[in-house]
């Protein structure tokens, strides 16, 4: 019953590390995507409040 826990055991170690290391890169690429969504909806509804005709075409 043991045997499935100690056979390969440092393949088993490594690829846990990779698999953390892994988990953190791509949670961190996520958050930075979220950051910057959010600072392009900011700067976007500033814009918008700022010259609210922009992206309206002018009235004759």
């Amino acid at each position: 019953m043991n045997n499935w826990i100690v056979n390969n055991f440092w393949i088993k170690v490594v690829s846990l590390i990779l698999a953390i290391i892994t988990w953190f890169y791509v949670n961190e690429e996520l958050i930075k995507e979220r950051r910057m969504a959010k600072q392009l909806y900011k700067s976007s509804a500033i814009s918008q409040v700022q010259n609210p005709s922009h992206g309206k075409k002018p009235v004759k």
